[in-house]
């Protein structure tokens, strides 16, 4: 054995064993790629993955032709939020060994967690050439199926590992969410249920508490809340969607009563803030965002709630410079673009006016006559009944801006039907002529990303009833939203409080000054109002009884 293979071996002894330093000891002064590799694994099980990530860089720079090199550089970049760099080294090592398992696992993982489902799909796709039994590789395209709309297809692989004898929670977890979105309530409940039972984590939680909520089980989604709060891992969750269920004031109740029984992770400052910013105390809410973030500086729900809370206090001069920042970290998150509006408006801009120029970019058109039908009303009757299908639940999802109604779980654009399908065809005519109307221009956050293509990021629709609203709004991950009315209540045409009418630009929180709405809409069935995504928008409550059906979508630059 020559002395490298020697020091090698006894280094790889001594980082077995848990004796870093000696390990270091004797890999110091070696500059050979294996031996930089072995110091870089060292440094990451020792919590250095900064370290590990300079080492793992040089063994790539001098041996650029070894995949396990790659992969543990991929994985440490991954760690450290470099994502960029963990796809590219993921690729490298893949690129070497085209049948390298836990590189292509990975990858897949990774291009998930980003939804970039359909690169995930193919990189489980290439692997299952040598891995096609693998049951991580057949999860991993279950899983990416799902993010693509092919619902049915992702359900059928998870029946099948499971009718294999496969029993992994998170399998049971993702046919849960298959089989929601397939409107098979009872099925997806059970299978939820089992995940959650054994291995109860945020995920499972929120699942299968909007699974209780949307279908009115009040009494098991309360079970289940009061469950969660025992266990300091659930419990600052259980206490948001506690919040999101209308009951901002026992959110708070319950963060206080677990933070004194078993301290809870900073984060839950930020979750009783927006309880705060629900029960209108701004000030409560300012302090509350403030004791988290001397802990997590970073955290983006605080930070959120302290500019809100800001805002609400007439301090826009204060908020301005944490929505800068926001902005220029994520330009096109049209949630910072809300603020920041608000923030003008508040201040008095004269650019308030120029960005939130609602006669130009709020628009109604009415929709073409879809192919095959001889007029509007009678596609409405029929998109209606299809529609009628797909709308499973008693209530709303508890994440959503909507109130008193439900939403279909599934989006629309990857369902099969002849109905939706010329729905979304027809709507081409209507974007193409907004793109035109409303122009280019880098001076402005529409304009400025207006290519003159576009694609649907995601359809629903919404049946309003009961008191039926949504409250104000925005579509972060959107460029142009829109609500398309396919049945609309009479109440609308005669009620003096705008009974069912869209309003815009009022945020979802009292400012001071107060920030009333600016421009309303009376809807009409067959209407299709097309406008900035990071517009506040939202309806008034409609009193008759009577429902209003609409099928929204978001469209994104192609």
């Amino acid at each position: 054995m020559d002395k490298l293979s020697s020091v090698l071996q006894a280094a790889h002894a001594a980082f077995q064993r848990g004796e870093f330093a000696e390990a270091r000891r004797l890999l110091k002064k070696i500059t050979h790629p294996k031996a930089l590799h072995l110091l870089a694994l060292v440094e990451k099980a020792d919590g250095e993955p900064q370290k590990a990530l300079q080492l793992l860089q040089r063994a790539a720079a001098k041996d650029s032709r070894d995949p396990e090199i790659a992969n543990n550089l991929a994985t440490v970049a991954q760690d450290l939020g470099q994502l960029d760099l963990a796809e590219t080294e993921y690729r490298r090592a893949l690129h070497m060994r085209p049948d390298f398992l836990p590189a292509a696992l990975a990858l897949g993982r990774l291009l998930t967690g980003l939804e970039r489902y359909q690169s995930a799909f193919d990189v489980y796709q290439n692997i299952a050439v040598t891995a096609s039994n693998d049951v991580f590789v057949r999860y991993g395209l279950g899983t990416a199926l799902l993010g693509l709309g092919q619902t049915e297809k992702a359900e059928s692989l998870f029946d099948t590992l499971i009718d294999e004898g496969q029993s992994q929670p998170q399998i049971y977890f993702m046919r849960g969410r298959c089989r929601l979105e397939l409107g098979k309530t009872v099925t997806a409940v059970r299978d939820l249920k089992s995940a959650h039972a054994a291995a109860p984590d945020v995920l499972t939680l929120n699942a299968l508490a909007n699974a209780y909520w949307m279908k009115r089980d009040t009494t098991s989604f309360h079970e289940l809340l009061e469950a969660a709060m025992t266990e300091p891992e659930l419990a600052v969750a259980a206490a948001e969607l506690f919040r999101q269920s209308s009951a901002p004031d026992r959110a708070l109740i319950e963060l206080q009563t677990a933070n004194k029984k078993n301290a809870l992770p900073t984060d839950f400052w930020a979750v009783a803030a927006t309880a705060y910013i629900d029960l209108n105390q701004a000030e409560q809410a300012e302090t509350a965002a403030r004791e988290c973030l001397t802990t997590l500086p970073g955290h983006a729900l605080a930070i959120r709630n302290l500019i809100v809370s800001l805002l609400m206090q007439g301090k826009a001069d204060e908020a301005m410079p944490l929505i800068k920042e926001l902005r220029r970290e994520e330009p096109n998150d049209q949630q910072w673009i809300a603020y920041e509006v608000s923030a003008l408006r508040l201040s008095g801009s004269e650019q308030y006016s120029k960005i939130v120029d609602l006669d130009r970019f709020v628009r109604a058109y009415t929709l073409p006559i879809p192919d095959g039908f001889d007029d509007i009303a009678s596609f409405n009757a029929a998109f209606l009944e299809t529609l009628a299908q797909w709308q499973q639940f008693e209530t709303h999802p508890l994440n959503q801006s909507l109130r008193d109604g439900s939403q279909t779980s599934r989006d629309l654009t990857t369902i099969d039907d002849p109905v939706i399908q010329a729905f979304y065809k027809a709507l081409d005519e209507p974007i193409r002529q907004y793109m035109a109307d409303v122009g280019t221009g880098d001076d402005h956050p529409l304009t400025a990303r207006n290519t003159g293509e576009y694609r649907i990021a995601g359809g629903w629709s919404v049946k309003l009833h009961g008191a039926g609203r949504h409250v104000n709004h925005v579509h972060p991950e959107g460029w142009i939203s829109s609500s398309y009315y396919v049945s609309v209540p009479e109440e609308t045409k005669t009620d003096p409080g705008k009974a069912g009418w869209i309003k815009f630009s009022e945020p979802p929180f009292q400012t001071s000054p107060s920030s009333p709405p600016e421009k309303w809409i009376s809807p009409e069935a067959g209407m299709l109002v097309l406008f900035p995504s990071f517009l506040w928008h939202g309806t008034q409550p409609i009193h008759d009884g009577s429902v209003r059906v609409t099928a929204p979508f978001d469209a994104v630059p192609a």
